[in-house]
């Protein structure tokens, strides 16, 4: 009588995910090709499964991944899939003269129908909030009636990773869809939790972790670099995570929670957002007369008051479209693609949310 085959570190790692977490757990059938990485499947039923699994996904080298990302095929690192948790998700309007609800992450487009925050967006009903969030270019969501500045093929921007769609009047502030966030509650990848949000002169919230004291220096660091101020010259932001949300201008102060739109899962887990209505984005200081008796101003300003500015801002932006075309988008990839890179370090410098390129672990034990 043979003895039993030891149980891989996979497996062991899933045994002890199944003991721990209250939810279900899966795992690729037996038939799955061998030169594959092993994957594995958590449907979680509170916060705690995923704090758990977070931990359980560090000390196995394990990547952990939100649910509707790749197809888990042909990977190379051992992956956890963990689905948004859409069941018991909840939502409510905690500043209704600001517009500003929070939502959990597992909240629902339908869900949200009520708060307004989608209005005029063609987004599936039962997308999450987690999944919108992450992947808001598979979205493609587009706002009635608001003009896409910047619209290029796809093919011709190989680097973009989110769609910017306007909200406002013509003549106003044009804000992007990223600016409907105002704030994120984050599972980091050392296990904290911290609500990240705006960090101007405005901001009130303090950092209350010791990890984000220690990181947000680092970030700042990076937006402040030269590759970040040349990336910031172009339109759209050519990187992958948005580091751009933290370069202040006259219209946006920097924002921690937006710089993970977009994150593809990648950077953290995001718990909960704090989402406004489109309407006080683009007028947050400005009351609904207001806004009418200027409406027909900013139409006059758009139409030819405003023409020659119009036109130099026009032959500003052919020229730089140009010069990507030209020769300068390698370079501008290169820069990009470093930002990322930094970007990732800084806030997942183990790999939890997916391998860095340095990180070996059960990428090749099954």
């Amino acid at each position: 009588m043979g003895r039993r085959t030891p149980a891989s570190p996979f497996e062991q790692f899933c045994a002890r995910l199944e003991r721990t977490c209250l939810g279900s757990v899966r795992t690729a059938p037996s038939t799955t090709v061998p030169a594959e990485a092993p994957q594995a499947w958590l449907k979680p039923v509170r916060l705690e499964d995923v704090a758990h699994a977070r931990a359980l996904c560090q000390e196995y080298r394990v990547a952990l991944m939100l649910e509707g990302s790749e197809l888990p095929t042909a990977r190379t690192q051992a992956t956890l899939w963990v689905s948004p948790q859409p069941a018991g998700a909840t939502l409510s309007l905690v500043d209704s003269q600001a517009g500003v609800w929070r939502a959990d992450a597992g909240c629902t487009v339908e869900q949200l129908k009520e708060t307004g925050v989608f209005a005029g967006m063609d987004l599936p009903p039962e997308l999450t909030l987690a999944q919108w969030f992450a992947w808001p270019e598979t979205v493609r969501g587009k706002v009635s009636g608001a003009a896409r500045r910047d619209e290029t093929p796809s093919s011709e921007q190989p680097w973009e990773t989110g769609e910017r769609v306007g909200g406002c009047e013509p003549g106003s502030s044009m804000p992007e869809v990223i600016r409907l966030v105002e704030r994120a509650e984050v599972l980091l990848a050392d296990g904290t939790v911290e609500v990240l949000g705006p960090f101007g002169s405005n901001a009130q919230a303090p950092l209350r972790s010791l990890t984000l004291q220690r990181l947000v220096p680092k970030l700042f660091e990076l937006a402040g670099s030269d590759a970040a101020q040349r990336c910031a010259q172009v339109i759209p932001w050519p990187a992958c995570y948005r580091l751009d949300a933290l370069l202040a201008t006259a219209n946006h102060e920097p924002n921690l929670a937006q710089v993970l739109f977009g994150h593809q899962g990648r950077l953290g887990w995001v718990q909960a957002l704090w989402l406004k209505r489109p309407d006080a984005v683009c007028h947050p200081q400005r009351s609904v007369q207001d806004v009418e008796r200027n409406r027909q101003r900013d139409r006059e300003q758009v139409r030819g008051r405003d023409a020659e500015q119009g036109q130099a801002l026009t032959r500003q932006f052919e020229e730089g479209v140009i010069a990507q075309k030209g020769g300068a988008r390698a370079p501008l990839l290169q820069l990009a693609s470093h930002l990322d890179q930094e970007l990732k370090y800084i806030l997942d410098p183990l790999g939890v949310f997916g391998s860095n390129s340095h990180l070996k672990g059960l990428e090749s034990a099954s």
